[in-house]
């Protein structure tokens, strides 16, 4: 026994609007924006231009609707194919078109995986078979959205999570799915706002589906918060529905007294605007006079409810049914077997229809899972794909990632290892330099201290040449180098011209060692006195040594000696004097 209210333009659409002209740029900012915190704003704005007045800016609003559905962008595309199905809903236009819209959206939003945007468009779909007598298919996608409302929350969307709980809770009603009810119309309750009264409606049908579970010390509980929050709301229709429930409570529990003023007060109360729920309570009536005997008030009672839920809109079958078994058992009582099988016949007609109505409903749900599953298996093996595809190609460019970040590193390597060297070199051409200059110092001071050394003995010969001819003898044998002398002077003459004697002795050789001798003192720079003193020879020895060495090395007689041993290039290597 409750009111039914067409929630679909009541959630979606329920805001005072002004018409407006199209804005293109605004409208595909608001379609393809995705900030959750934006969602509730721009949902807002959407339903402003759903409003508009204007039939030609409304076929602009659906063309560029149309555009933005072939977006490549799962988000712009899947809201645009939402939107076109809500505009479509509306008269003048083909309901039916508006669900192929719509479901095409909940597969671009199921491949997106985009929750926020799933929760949109299930919800879109659930209130669009509502609103065209598919409660089975609404049920199902409202399900699937509180799944993902339950996670997310609701300070994003536009309608609130309250509102579709609420509607849940009676879908699942109408279902006979009770214990679901159940538990969605709690969670409605649980999200009033502290301080607020809860819905005398919502506590109303949480007493029925206690009631139909047999629960009924919980539904009367539930129906006396719902009696106590209509009083406070001032709300009489609510205050009558609710009083009437309890007292179908009691007539169930066969306390008739009880139940009487009960029923009463909500036949007067709704007969006039619940038409049906007035018919549904005065059949209780007539049974209850049934059982008193009263058998006259019963059949006029049962023939007004009979009268009542018949002219009742929106027609309610479970009201009807009721009605018909009751005056089929006053028409039994009395005796009147053929108008009572004729009402019992109708009352079970009516019932197996019910039944065969939520079973088939039942069934629908059952299909329309399956439908959604076998859409989500496609969209998942579709994104399975595009994952493996993706993979492949990261897979790709990591392999080229790695063969340039190994190129890079090798590169880098041999540079570095191209810049030691070279340092290496650098330092081995800076030592080798200074081992020369030391080499050349000392080779220097060998020669300066040799030459001071035969000057001197030199100087001594002049001075005793003419005191004793023996004596001079010795002393010049003494000036002649020792052999231990020549292999000091070799050693240090190498690391002073490296290279040159092995040189000269590719020039010529057949050069002999006391040429190479003389060789390596005219590099030196000594003149024929000093080079004589040194060799312990004399001067015409000198210079027969010298003109042997130019025939040995070939030189014109316009070239001089000299010259051309200063001028041979030394190598990085050298020989040693023998």
């Amino acid at each position: 026994m409750k009111p039914v209210a067409f929630l679909f333009l009541l959630i979606l659409f329920a805001s005072s609007l002004t018409a407006q002209s199209l804005d293109e740029s605004a409208l595909l900012k608001i379609l393809s924006n995705r900030k959750e915190v934006k969602m509730a704003a721009n949902d807002s704005l959407l339903i402003t231009y759903y409003e508009l007045a204007d039939s030609a800016t409304r076929v602009g609003y659906l063309d560029l609707l149309d555009k933005q559905a072939a977006s490549h962008d799962l988000y712009t595309a899947a809201r645009s194919l939402a939107w076109k199905g809500i505009v479509l809903h509306r008269k003048p236009f083909n309901r039916g078109d508006a669900a192929v819209y719509i479901q095409q959206s909940i597969s671009k939003a199921v491949e997106s995986g985009d929750e926020y945007l799933m929760v949109q468009c299930f919800e879109v779909y659930g209130y669009h078979c509502k609103g065209t007598g598919k409660p089975e298919t609404s049920l199902f996608y409202f399900l699937k959205s509180a799944e993902l409302r339950k996670k997310l929350g609701d300070q994003y969307f536009f309608a609130k999570n309250m509102e579709l709980f609420s509607v849940l809770g009676d879908l699942l009603f109408n279902m006979q799915e009770y214990e679901q009810s159940v538990q969605y119309i709690q969670l409605t309750n649980s999200l009033v706002p502290p301080g607020k009264t809860v819905f005398a409606g919502s506590l109303n049908t949480l007493g029925l589906d206690y009631q139909r579970m047999k629960k009924y010390d919980s539904a009367l509980y539930c129906f006396n918060q719902g009696l106590a929050s209509a009083r406070i709301t001032g709300d009489s229709l609510w205050v009558g529905i609710v009083k009437g429930n309890i007292g179908a409570v009691y007539f169930e529990l066969g306390q008739d007294d009880k139940a009487l003023p009960l029923l009463w007060s909500d036949y007067y109360t709704c007969q006039e605007t619940e038409k049906n729920n007035a018919g549904n309570t005065l059949h209780r009536i007539a049974l209850i006079s049934l059982r008193q005997n009263k058998t006259d008030s019963a059949l006029l009672l049962a023939r007004k409810a009979i009268q009542l839920v018949s002219s009742g809109l929106p027609y309610n079958a479970a009201y009807a049914q009721n009605a018909n078994f009751a005056l089929a058992e006053v028409f039994k009582k009395t005796g009147k077997t053929d108008s009572a099988f004729f009402y019992s016949d109708k009352y079970h007609s009516i019932k197996d229809s019910i039944d065969q109505s939520i079973a088939r409903n039942r069934a629908d749900i059952v299909q329309t899972r399956l439908d959604f599953e076998k859409t989500s298996n496609r969209i998942n093996t579709l994104l399975d794909e595009k994952k493996a595809e993706k993979l492949k190609r990261n897979l790709l460019l990591g392999g080229l990632f790695l063969l340039l970040a190994a190129g890079w590193f090798y590169i880098r390597w041999q540079r570095q290892r191209y810049f030691t060297r070279q340092a290496a070199l650098v330092f081995e051409k800076e030592k080798a330099e200074s081992e020369i200059q030391f080499a050349r110092l000392q080779l220097e001071e060998f020669t300066q201290h040799s030459i001071e050394k035969n000057e001197l003995i030199e100087k001594l010969q002049g001075q005793l040449q003419q005191q004793n001819r023996q004596a001079n003898d010795e002393l010049v044998n003494q000036s002649i180098l020792t052999e231990n002398d020549w292999l000091r002077f070799r050693d240090m003459f190498d690391k002073a011209h490296p290279g040159f004697i092995a040189r000269l002795r590719s020039l010529s050789p057949d050069i002999t060692t006391a040429e190479i001798r003389l060789a390596a003192l005219i590099r030196l720079n000594l003149g024929n006195k000093h080079i004589a003193s040194m060799l312990g020879i004399g001067a015409d020895a000198v210079r027969k040594t010298k003109s042997r060495l130019r025939q040995r090395l070939g030189l014109t007689p316009e070239a001089e000696l000299e010259d051309f041993i200063k001028n041979i290039q030394l190598g990085s290597g050298g020989d040693k004097l023998s």
